[in-house]
């Protein structure tokens, strides 16, 4: 009992210890930024190519190309390492033309060899019209091949049968009990097999000719892992020739090489600690599963109970070992609550697959050691031999779902979102210089706003003492588009509020009326607001009119459309605001911003056609024509949207 509880103890505190130096894994080498962002606009096209990677991508696998919207490739430079961070790079880029552009990429994580591609774009010179940033940047991992797969649990079978007859043989049933040359040869041909079989996948999937990926360093791992096995097979060799004490310490010390080898080689590289960990884990599995094996031939043979007994107590040790380290790895992978989203990606999925398998199998060992083990003189071996033959069936579908677990990245690759509307800020300052306006208008978008206006004094830069402020927009060339919008007193001595009054493009003036307490000013300041974040897909049918489909934040959407769609007739405006579950949006109001080619904008008057459709009559001539939508709902969001269509005369 002493020494039970000593060895409880050793993994309570090898638990507390791993946990607290453990730490998160980054799931493959997914992308973390690039330069251009998705969607970004330039006014220069870019002298480089700047992708981030989550985990350091091996340089020799890596694959980027940049096309224009014909498929055209440009001619760009090889991947380089970017000076003082080894999970970026770099390739250089030709000057380009005005366009939209594609970058396309693939690369293989130099710490668990795993393969991830995507793509994003990025405009130069063009309109926000032009460009729709791609939704899925990255394609994640492909999924686990057969061979992948196939290989994985072969090596895993291997060694823990290996590493089980090295343990027991030194703990349990004593060296001439494990003296199998033929269960030991095969089990490591199934390790060498193995090994040739995840290689060869790995060169599949890289796409690469083997040479070139046996001298890169995510192939070399896999050159190790050989070596490591390859080692195995002469410690197997001589506990095959002279049975003994010695040659089963090598035999153990060589697979659990083989088994630190593929720990590093695996999801765990990213830190010693995690390494150990999955380490811990497999060698728990070959002294629990890999002894089973050797139990069960024993067993046939009329093993003695002592020796039943010995290996029970070390399979009970084995369990603590691969239980504790399970869930450290899981929580290491996943974070502490993942059972709560059980099924969020096809690893965590694939973990509850192993879980429901591992659940009766330790039952099944229970089992074994508190029944069948403690009544062992009157009831005999065969409830225990019975019971091992089922342990080891389970085993066996336990690592084949860890062989395609560790084909899954432990997360969902992380996307590139399109970048973030900074916000729009202005500053001026009134005709004699007495006061200073700072502006921040966020988004900046057209559509809703939030404005915040910071008043302080133009000498000293202390607040000033307003007792009210006011913005009043005018937007140039159009004075009868004119509103006020009062702010109110807000945090650290600024005033501001939320509207819509920079419902359209062009360029607003913005006066700043400030009231003090006996006098008053006003400032001047010219806005520009960008374009709404959206996303726009075009659906054209032969015989009707193009319907875009206009994307907003929170999956809202504006469906809008031309019809017929032909110059020199009298054409319908169709637009209809949908919520994120596609059904009709309820809309208070509707304003349609039109500017024809080569003419003023104006706002003709909407129809209403159902509770979020609106119609227009317009005459249509040939030429491109820009379309501004600001929709009220009911609910009181506001939503904008813009959209440019080319009619041909």
């Amino acid at each position: 009992m002493r020494r039970i509880a000593l060895g409880l103890a050793t993994i309570a505190i090898a638990s507390v210890w791993l946990v607290t130096a453990s730490v998160p894994a980054s799931a493959h080498a997914a992308i973390e930024s690039t330069d251009p962002a998705n969607g970004e606009l330039l006014e220069e096209p870019p002298s480089q190519i700047v992708l981030t990677f989550t985990e350091p991508p091996d340089l020799d696998l890596t694959i980027v190309s940049v096309v224009d919207s014909t498929s055209a490739e440009m001619p760009t430079g090889p991947p380089e390492p970017a000076p003082g961070s080894n999970r970026e790079i770099r390739v250089r880029l030709d000057p380009v033309p005005d366009g939209v552009y594609t970058v396309t990429w693939r690369t293989v994580s130099a710490t668990d060899g795993h393969v991830t591609s995507g793509a994003f774009s990025f405009g130069v010179g063009v309109s926000p019209g032009e460009l729709t940033p791609i939704e899925q940047t990255d394609t994640g991992t492909p999924t686990p091949t057969a061979g992948a797969i196939a290989g994985r649990w072969m090596l895993y079978v291997g060694l823990v049968i290996l590493f089980g007859a090295a343990v027991t043989g030194l703990l349990a049933f004593g060296p001439r009990a494990t003296a199998r040359p033929l269960l030991l040869g095969l089990a490591w041909a199934l390790a060498a097999v193995g090994v040739v079989a995840m290689t060869l996948a790995e060169r599949e999937a890289v796409g690469v000719p083997l040479g070139i990926l046996l001298s890169s360093e995510a192939g070399g791992k896999f050159v190790l892992l050989a070596v490591t096995v390859a080692i195995a097979g002469v410690a197997v060799l001589a506990a095959s020739v002279r049975p003994g004490r010695a040659t089963l310490v090598a035999l153990a010390v060589t697979a659990g090489g083989a088994m630190l080898a593929r720990a590093a080689g695996g999801h765990a590289a990213g830190s010693p600690v995690t390494v150990l960990t999955q380490w811990l884990h497999l060698a728990g599995v070959g002294a629990w599963i890999g002894g089973l094996v050797w139990l069960l031939l024993g067993l046939i043979r009329g093993f003695e109970p002592d020796r039943v007994r010995r290996f029970s107590r070390l399979a009970g040790y084995g369990l603590a070992v691969v239980v504790v380290a399970g869930v450290l790895r899981s929580t290491n992978e996943l974070g502490w609550g993942w059972w709560l989203h059980p099924f969020q990606s096809d690893y965590s999925t694939t973990l509850v697959v192993k879980l429901a398998i591992v659940v009766p199998l330790i039952a099944l060992g229970a089992l074994n050691r508190y029944r069948n083990v403690a009544h062992l003189d009157e009831r005999g071996t065969r409830p225990v031999l019975r019971t091992a033959g089922a342990e080891i069936a389970l085993a066996a579908a336990v690592l084949a779902t860890t062989a395609v677990l560790t084909g899954f990245p432990p997360q969902p690759n992380a996307e590139t979102a399109p970048p973030a509307a900074e916000p729009l800020v202005v500053t001026g300052s009134d005709f004699a210089t007495t006061t200073r306006v700072e502006l921040e208008i966020s988004p900046g978008t057209v559509g809703p706003n939030t404005f915040v206006a910071t008043v302080t004094d133009y000498d000293t830069g202390e607040p000033f003492d307003a007792r009210r402020v006011s913005l009043t927009f005018e937007l140039a060339g159009q004075p009868e588009v004119r509103s006020t919008l009062p702010l109110a007193p807000g945090e650290r001595d600024t005033w501001q509020a939320t509207g819509t009054a920079l419902a359209q493009h062009g360029t607003w003036t913005v006066t700043v009326l400030v009231e003090g307490a006996g006098s008053s000013v006003e400032i001047p300041l010219e806005v520009t607001p960008k374009p709404p974040e959206q996303q726009i897909d075009v659906s054209r049918v032969p015989g009707q009119p193009d319907l875009y489909t206009i994307t907003l934040q929170d999956g809202l959407q504006i469906q809008a459309y031309v019809d017929p769609g032909e110059p020199g007739r009298t054409n319908q405006v169709h637009v209809t605001a949908f919520d994120a579950d596609g059904q009709e949006l309820p809309l208070h109001a509707a304003t349609l911003t039109i500017t024809p080619p080569e003419a003023a904008p104006f706002e003709p008057k909407m129809l209403r056609f159902g509770p979020g459709h609106f119609a227009t009559n317009i005459e249509l001539t040939a030429g491109v024509w820009s379309f501004d939508v600001t929709a009220h709902a009911e609910d009181g969001q506001v939503l904008s949207a813009s959209f440019e269509q080319t009619f041909q005369g």
